[in-house]
């Protein structure tokens, strides 16, 4: 499968390279092409690089870089994303104080507004790129949770399998609206990177065994109704 890498960040370069260890096809795009170039080289044979249009076009799933950037002010044509699976894992800035704003509206689903004919899909939000280079090696004892949301079921699945090939535990959270969630997630977690001073943490998904019969009381009858 084709990756495209538009706007070869820190974390456009890592999962880029990850997905290419795993043999996908991926193209580095960015506006300083000395910075694809650098990207371009870490990887082998099936690593290339260019303009951020290049990369729009090249992938069957695009990572879009830019934070709060629209595509049209980085795409010379947008339309290059239409019907393609758009990777965001886009987070706000950590204030000073910790003060984060709830998430009414999450930047996944404002970039799924500016590129209505694309199917975003919410990802890698509370991942730090540090954590990236345990690829291959020990992620999947780890159970790094990758948590995705998107309005696409295909699209989801579609992140979901090039997440666990990299060795994250894809958890599959459902519509787009739910990146709202995703995003706060992340907000907790660098809070707590920045505080202990630790990029090389994140959420970890165990699956308890049940226990039957519940000998603190089990769960009791309640007038609140799960939605």
């Amino acid at each position: 499968m084709n990756i495209g890498i538009v706007g070869t960040g820190n974390m456009g370069r890592v999962l880029g390279l990850a997905l290419a260890e795993q043999g996908h096809p991926v193209f580095f795009g960015a506006r300083n092409l000395e910075k694809a170039k650098l990207a371009a080289q870490l990887g082998a044979a099936n690593t290339f690089f260019g303009n951020n249009q290049q990369a729009a076009e090249f992938g069957e799933v695009v990572y879009y870089n830019p934070r709060d950037v629209h595509p049209a002010e980085v795409l010379s044509n947008p339309d290059a994303l239409n019907g393609k699976v758009v990777v965001a894992s886009h987070n706000g800035t950590v204030p000073v104080d910790f003060a984060f704003a709830p998430v009414i509206e999450s930047r996944a689903e404002i970039l799924q507004s500016q590129i209505p004919r694309a199917h975003v899909v919410a990802a890698f939000n509370t991942i730090t790129q540090e954590i990236f280079e345990h690829a291959n090696h020990s992620l999947h004892e780890l159970n790094i949770a990758c948590f995705i949301a998107g309005d696409q079921a295909g699209a989801r699945a579609t992140v979901a399998q090039l997440a666990a090939s990299i060795g994250f535990t894809p958890m599959d959270c459902g519509e787009l609206r739910q990146a709202r969630l995703i995003e706060s997630a992340a907000d907790l977690v660098r809070m707590l990177l920045y505080k202990q001073k630790n990029p090389w943490a994140s959420f970890s998904f165990t699956q308890v065994p049940p226990v039957q019969p519940g000998r603190l009381g089990g769960r009791q009858a309640s007038s609140l109704t799960r939605r």
